[in-house]
C-alpha cells in the first residue's frame, strides 16, 4: 500500500484530527502516516519509503529528498514553497506542487486591515481608551488614504487582489514585479515602477507580495528602508526574511519608519526576543491572514485533490518545477 506523509507543526495546528486526510487517501489506495515529532531523525526515517509527502513549513531538504526511494509528490499546503529544496527534487524527478489561490482574497483582506490598523493608529487608541484616557492627541499625525500611493512588492494574485481594496479608498497603486507583464500593470490600471528603490521613494504605504527566494531575501535592508518617506507604513504577509527585521526594528525605533504590520516572522513563532513585539508602532499577528473557516476547508480539499490525482497516475494540477516534465514556467 502506498503511504502519505503529514508533517510540520503549522499542519497539526490546523488539523488535530485528520480523518478526512485518511479518508481521502483510500482513493488512492494510500495511507496515511503523520509524523507529529519535529525530530529530524524520525521524519526522514517515515519519508524514505513514502508515495507521497505534505507538509506545512516543515524543512525538507536535499539530504532528505536524497533519501527518497518511491516519492511522486511533495506537497506543500500552502501558497509558499521556500521550506522545500525544489531543486533537489528536480534532480530526482519529484514534482513539487502547492496550494496556491486558496486563501487569495483572505490574505489580501489582512494586508489592508493591518495597513489600516496601523495608519489609523488603533492599537494605541485602543489601549488608551481601555485605560479611561479618552484623548485622540495622543495618536496624531494620522494621514488619509486618498490621493495617497500604496507600493506594492509583488503583482501576483494577492498583489492583484488588492489593487481593488485599495483603490476603493482612492489610493493609488504602484508596483515592482519584474516578472509579470505590462499588460496586467495596463488591465489593473496600476503604476509600473522598474527599479524597486523608485517605488520605496514614492509610496506612502508598502505591502509585500513576494515568495522568499535567494533574490527576495532582506529585499528590504538597512539601505532599502532608509529611502522611504518618513510617515510610510509597511506591511508583510508574505515571509518574515524579506525584511531585515533588525534593520525594520531599529526603523521603527527611531521613527524612520511610522508604523509596520506584520503577520510572518523569520522564526516562528518568534521567541520572547522577538524586538518588534515590543513596539508601539508594530503590530504582530500570528501568521494568520490565511485564515478563515472557507480558507481552512479549501486548502485541504485542494491538497487531497492535488496528491489523490497524482497517486492515481495524473499530472499535478499546480506544479512548481514543471523541469520534471520536460517543460519550463515559460514554455
Amino acid at each position: 500500500m502506498k503511504t502519505i506523509v503529514l508533517a510540520g507543526r503549522r499542519l497539526f495546528m490546523k488539523w488535530d484530527n485528520i480523518a478526512y486526510f485518511e479518508e481521502r487517501a483510500k482513493e488512492a489506495n494510500a495511507a496515511i502516516v503523520p509524523v507529529r515529532s519535529e525530530d529530524e531523525n524520525d521524519f526522514r526515517s517515515a519519508v524514505k519509503d513514502a508515495s507521497a509527502i505534505i507538509v506545512i513549513a516543515k524543512t525538507i531538504s536535499r539530504e532528505a529528498i536524497e533519501s527518497l526511494s518511491r516519492c511522486e509528490l511533495i506537497l506543500t499546503l500552502s501558497v509558499g514553497h521556500d521550506c522545500v529544496d525544489v531543486n533537489a527534487a528536480t534532480k530526482r524527478g519529484i514534482p513539487v506542487s502547492n496550494v496556491p489561490a486558496y486563501c487569495t482574497d483572505d490574505v489580501a483582506n489582512h494586508s489592508m486591515s493591518l495597513l489600516m490598523a496601523v495608519a489609523r493608529k488603533l492599537t494605541l487608541l485602543n489601549h488608551e481608551t481601555k485605560h479611561t484616557r479618552w484623548d485622540y492627541n495622543v495618536a496624531k499625525p494620522i494621514y488619509t488614504f486618498r490621493g495617497k500611493c500604496l507600493g506594492l512588492i509583488g503583482l501576483g494574485k494577492i498583489g492583484r487582489a488588492i489593487v481593488p481594496k485599495a483603490k476603493g479608498l482612492g489610493m493609488q497603486v504602484a508596483a515592482y514585479d519584474p516578472y509579470v507583464h505590462d499588460d496586467i500593470f495596463q488591465l489593473l490600471d496600476v503604476k509600473r515602477e522598474y527599479e524597486l528603490n523608485e517605488m520605496l521613494k514614492n509610496s506612502d504605504y508598502i505591502s509585500i507580495h513576494a515568495p522568499l527566494t535567494p533574490e527576495t531575501y532582506h529585499l528590504l535592508d538597512k539601505k532599502a528602508l532608509g529611502l522611504l518617506r518618513k510617515h510610510v507604513v509597511i506591511v508583510n504577509t508574505s515571509r518574515g526574511n524579506i525584511i531585515d527585521e533588525q534593520a525594520l526594528y531599529e526603523s521603527l525605533k527611531s521613527g524612520r519608519v511610522a508604523g509596520a504590520g506584520i503577520d510572518v516572522m523569520s522564526s516562528e513563532p518568534p521567541d520572547e526576543s522577538f524586538s518588534l513585539l515590543y513596539l508601539d508602532n508594530a503590530l504582530v499577528t500570528p501568521h494568520i491572514a490565511w485564515y478563515s473557516e472557507e480558507s481552512l476547508e479549501r486548502v485541504r480539499i485542494q491538497g487531497m485533490d492535488e496528491t489523490v490525482n497524482v497517486l492515481n497516475g495524473k499530472r499535478p494540477r499546480y506544479i512548481v518545477n514543471p523541469e520534471v516534465f520536460g517543460f519550463s514556467n515559460t514554455d
